[in-house]
């Protein structure tokens, strides 16, 4: 999102323009006007988002699957439809006796880091909005309250405060105007899953109809107990932070989970580690699948996503610790402490290396070399715009210039198109 314009004429708006609906189509605009940086979602349009092609409404399904909801990378093959589309289903945010309690010990966890990064907010790529936005989530945090810290978490799935690590209000909103698109991507990834897994085909241009629309039904491609058998753990998702999806086995599985599941089957492949450390955890989906008896899992991410994580994982029933707590099975931590003097059996990094600065990127991979033998890498290498100041890094880039690295494989990533899983390990 640009900044302002000194003398710019700002453009009309559209008769049917509304603030809220826009504010939930483009969460940049959202966090930019908590931090400050634009006065309104209307200045906002008229100066910027018309010319940027910004939706202010939602865009209609076509006959052609997704029309301008769905891209071309969104499914596995282009088929035109989906046999008996599944309906996607919401959660609604499921407060409980624990919520002041987990609330309290999060916002003791990022006081105790306050002010003890050592960089600035403004340095931290694309994530920087996250530190200056979210004016609610940020004063409760400040001020104490947990009560208006458990609401805002209790819904973070249908949130802004998952934006850009799970699906968020987007794609929540987008999900209620036109679910038959967000339906097929969801169907495609459990697909994707199945084909993964060996339990489905994998269709062939060069041999048959490769375009032709799916043959039975949802059932027929991914049954649970076959993939649950397949993975060695159960594919289910726990009901925290009303996340929404298609109903699979016995609750709601929201479409990030595919991902995560898979690199869990995939990190299963590789051994049965005792100790591992997860750079960038995301919301903590990860972690909930590597879950294991005797196994030490930590996080290591900017505080503010620490809370998100110490509030996904401590509902769902883990043994969490927070910085400042005794240490348990699951611990969740400000980046920094990387800093530690301790070993990990291996070092996972999914989708976050590519969003940092260049040099805290190169930071980390220095660092992982330090720490951990294995390391294991799922990332996207576009070297897109990152921010005005810098492009998006590409992790081979990076670990050619450490030179502490050989390459043991490098295949792509079968749950998400344009990215890449590699594990190297320590020379």
């Amino acid at each position: 999102m640009r900044g302002k314009s000194a003398g710019r004429r700002p453009d009309p708006l559209p008769p049917d323009f509304e603030p809220a609906l826009y504010l939930d189509l483009n969460a940049d605009v959202a966090m930019a006007i908590e931090a400050g940086a634009i006065a309104s979602a209307q200045e906002h349009y008229r100066l910027f988002g018309r010319r940027e092609g910004r939706p202010y409404r939602p865009p209609a399904a076509s006959a052609a699957l997704g029309g301008g909801i769905a891209g071309p990378g969104t499914y596995r093959y282009p088929y035109g439809t989906w046999p008996d589309l599944p309906p996607i289903a919401f959660a609604a945010p499921r407060p409980g006796p624990e919520d002041a309690r987990i609330a309290h010990r999060l916002i003791a966890a990022w006081r105790s880091g306050a002010g003890r990064s050592p960089v600035q907010a403004d340095s931290e790529g694309m994530w920087a909005a996250r530190t200056q936005g979210f004016s609610a989530f940020h004063g409760a945090l400040r001020h104490g309250d947990a009560g208006v810290l458990a609401d805002l978490l209790n819904n973070l799935f249908q949130s802004h405060l998952a934006h850009g690590i799970a699906m968020g209000r987007t794609m929540a909103t987008l999900a209620r105007h036109a679910p038959d698109p967000f339906a097929a991507s969801w169907c495609d990834r459990l697909l994707r899953l199945s084909e993964a897994l060996g339990l489905a085909p994998i269709r062939s241009p060069e041999q048959g109809e490769f375009a032709a629309p799916l043959a039975g039904t949802l059932a027929h491609h991914g049954e649970p107990a076959r993939i649950e058998a397949e993975l060695g753990f159960p594919l289910a998702f726990p009901d925290v932070g009303a996340p929404f999806g298609v109903r699979y086995g016995a609750g709601i599985l929201p479409e990030h989970a595919f991902s995560h599941a898979y690199a869990a089957w995939r990190i299963g492949q590789l051994g049965s580690f005792e100790r591992v450390v997860e750079i960038g955890g995301g919301f903590g989906g990860l972690a909930w699948f590597l879950r294991r008896p005797g196994r030490r899992y930590t996080i290591l991410d900017l505080p503010f996503t620490n809370v998100l994580q110490g509030w996904f994982l401590l509902k769902a029933g883990l043994d969490v610790s927070l910085a400042g707590e005794p240490e348990a099975a699951v611990r969740v931590l400000p980046w920094w402490e990387i800093e530690r003097d301790e070993t990990y059996d291996l070092a996972i990094n999914q989708d976050s290396l590519p969003e940092m600065p260049p040099e805290t990127a190169a930071m980390y991979i220095a660092r992982i070399r330090a720490i951990a033998p294995l390391f294991c890498s799922i990332n996207q290498e576009a070297a897109a715009p990152n921010t005005d100041a810098f492009r998006q890094v590409v992790v081979p880039d990076l670990v050619a210039r450490d030179g502490g690295y050989r390459r043991l494989s490098r295949n792509l990533f079968w749950m998400r198109d344009g990215y890449v899983e590699e594990i190297y390990a320590r020379r």
